[in-house]
């Protein structure tokens, strides 16, 4: 074409490789992670360069973002060379992290070393490499053409990029990581890959599984020590407390299921069971099934309707039973737990700490109730009988 410019051969791989390096180099930088014998990590290097961490900290995270949308931009032109350099990266990376590797975690019990507010060096060096990973997956992925209207193109890029799919999914689903921090970048990694769902629909089930046992080996916090949700900067948390890594899980099950809906779809009925079942059984926090509430939804949404109905059937029915057994019949505690005198009484004896477990309880189960309610949007199920007089039955 007339005015055109081509890029030299090699160019794309080029830039492509130009930015994993880039990233893995500045890997933990964002999270605030010690980044101390991390292999290729060159944040205690740069920090010279700056009056303080965290002003090195803010100019990267600009420079990141645009490292990671020359991936994305390479990854539209050479599919192919993105799959397989982010399958390489992430096996390069889980090298480090095995048995006699440089960040092999056995010797952080070993040498004891700790940071300066008394966490484990390699924890943090685990998870600051893994953040390098994540920082150049997810825009690989992200940029992916693996779904769109032209099918023949599309069939062919699929068949040219499964292999080093199926090669990163094996990977990062049988990589055994414990510690807070490490289980927060690995849940990202495994959102990252969600989409390789849209190529392998089997992935959808093992994903979920995955993640669901991430969040089982997690500890829960008391929910009477537990506030209602707050919002704080991913960035200052870094997923380093229980609690932190378990949100940071629960966001990547609604990044996983947003990624394909119409895959996750089928395993919804399934999906549901298991958000009851852990929370009946005291592994999940009512915060936390709202959040996978909110991805079952997300899933059901572009189904229609009637999908979405059956989910809010799915999340609703077991707070029905809880509060309401039997029509007409409320639960024995549920008058007293709504009392004004007790909750009075539970303001009084250190604010909202002062609440019981069933206060807890009674409050994530309204929460979820609301939450249903505007996801419904007001719909109406057309089944139900109506009188003829316009009013909703």
């Amino acid at each position: 074409v007339k005015g055109s410019c081509l890029l030299p051969e090699g160019a794309v791989v080029a830039l492509l490789e130009a930015s994993r390096v880039w990233l893995q180099q500045g890997a933990g930088l964002a999270s605030g992670l010690c980044t101390a014998g991390v292999p290729e990590a060159k944040g205690d290097d740069w920090e010279g360069d700056f009056e303080t961490r965290e002003e090195l900290r803010e100019s990267w995270i600009m420079l990141r973002a645009r490292c990671m949308e020359v991936a994305k931009l390479c990854t539209t032109l050479e599919p192919r060379a993105a799959a397989a350099a982010a399958a390489n990266h992430v096996s390069t990376v889980l090298g480090w992290l095995a048995a006699g590797g440089a960040l092999d975690a056995s010797k952080a019990v070993a040498s004891g070393a700790v940071t300066a507010d008394g966490r484990s060096s390699m924890d943090d060096a685990i998870g600051a490499a893994l953040e390098g990973a994540v920082s150049f997956v997810e825009p690989v992925m992200q940029a992916m053409p693996i779904a769109g209207s032209d099918v023949s193109a599309n069939a062919e890029v699929v068949a040219a990029v499964t292999p080093a799919l199926e090669a990163m999914l094996s990977q990062l689903l049988a990589v055994d990581l414990t510690s807070p921090v490490a289980v927060s970048q690995l849940a990202k990694l495994l959102e990252a890959l969600g989409r390789a769902a849209l190529v392998r629909p089997d992935a959808a089930t093992a994903l979920l599984q995955r993640l669901f046992a991430l969040l089982s080996r997690l500890p829960v916090e008391e929910a009477s020590r537990v506030a209602p949700p707050i919002r704080v900067k991913a960035a200052l948390m870094a997923g380093r407390t229980a609690q932190a890594a378990r949100q940071r899980v629960c966001a990547a099950v609604l990044g996983v299921c947003a990624s394909a809906p119409n895959v996750f779809n089928a395993h919804l009925e399934a999906f549901a069971k298991q958000v009851e079942g852990l929370r009946s059984g005291g592994r999940l926090s009512g915060a936390e099934r709202g959040a996978l509430a909110e991805a079952l939804m997300a899933v059901a949404g572009p189904s229609g309707p009637a999908r979405v109905r059956d989910v809010l059937r799915w999340l609703l029915e077991p707070v029905q039973r809880r509060w309401v057994p039997a029509p007409g019949q409320l639960a024995q505690d549920l008058l007293p737990l709504a009392s004004l005198g007790q909750l009075a009484a539970g303001e009084a004896g250190r604010g909202t700490a002062g609440l019981s477990d069933a206060h807890w309880d009674l409050f994530h189960d309204v929460q979820l109730a609301e939450r249903c309610l505007r996801r419904s949007g007001g719909d109406k199920d057309p089944n139900q009988a109506s009188d003829g007089s316009g009013a909703e039955g």
